[in-house]
């Protein structure tokens, strides 16, 4: 969905790209966006592609590993020459909420991402408490009602 929105908006020779591999040997850093902007030329490649070709890497953050993208990768792609990093967050808890159009201005232009209808975590992705009524407790009335 977001891979779509931002081709629609892109010039011409550029697309969005899901879970390609980038290597910076200098640094030793190989990364995998979930999304990046490149142009197509730059795809033509069987090795990991150069991260100074990406014009913009996009994260959506896992529930389960959160400091990948806030921590490890904030400080990985400026170090690799990646100029521009989006994170995406599923659910509505930080930063812009789901709903909130995002907008993004690079070298190349500027790009709007909608996030009205982007999927949200569900709790137990996010490893909190199902969302709901909450089940009655061992009680003395409800062992009756259970006899």
């Amino acid at each position: 969905m977001v891979s779509r929105q931002l081709d629609a908006q892109l010039p011409e020779g550029f697309f969005a790209f899901e879970a390609t591999d980038t290597d910076d040997e200098s640094l030793g850093k190989l990364r995998v966006p979930d999304i990046l902007v490149c142009s197509g030329d730059a795809m033509q490649t069987d090795d990991p592609l150069d991260p100074h070709e990406i014009a913009l890497a996009v994260e959506i953050v896992s529930p389960s590993n959160p400091d990948n993208a806030y921590r490890d990768k904030t400080r990985d792609y400026p170090a690799m020459g990646i100029p521009h990093y989006l994170i995406l967050v599923y659910e509505n808890r930080l930063h812009l909420p789901c709903g909130s159009p995002v907008t993004v201005t690079t070298d190349l232009g500027t790009w709007t991402i909608e996030t009205t209808d982007l999927p949200r975590y569900s709790a137990k992705d996010m490893g909190l408490a199902p969302e709901g009524p909450e089940e009655p407790e061992d009680s003395e009335e409800s062992r009756h009602h259970s006899l």
